[in-house]
């Protein structure tokens, strides 16, 4: 029963928007970090990703149609720079005999499961 729920339509849109995001994120930080250095690229990069998670969450994931909603945003924000803190110590206190992208694996997948969790029912509401 909790496999099936897990595995919804939504939870699927979400996934693929998370992958959309990871992908622009990775471009633009790889178009930019020439230019710009790899601190503004990563800043740039990732605040791209994140706006189109934003949108295409808001939109197609959870459907919450047109209209602009400023609190929406800032629980959008806290939830992203919540997971990022979190993913970032668990990242940290993985055993350095763990390969890194099995590590960068797992907390992904933490951090996709926070973000789902909390998005469904505290920032898109």
């Amino acid at each position: 029963m909790l496999v099936s729920k897990l595995f919804t339509n939504q939870a699927i849109r979400f996934a693929t928007v998370g992958v959309s995001n990871t992908v622009i994120d990775f471009v633009v930080f790889m178009l930019l970090q020439s230019f710009t250095g790899v601190v503004a690229a990563q800043f740039i990069g990732y605040g791209a990703g994140t706006l189109n998670s934003y949108l295409w969450n808001r939109r197609w994931t959870f459907a919450r149609g047109k209209g602009f909603d400023f609190s929406e945003i800032i629980r959008f924000l806290l939830v992203n720079i919540t997971v990022a803190i979190i993913t970032a110590i668990a990242i940290s206190l993985v055993p350095a005999s763990i390969p890194v992208w099995i590590a960068k694996i797992a907390v992904t997948i933490l951090g996709l499961g926070i973000n789902y969790t909390v998005s469904k029912l505290w920032v898109f509401r």
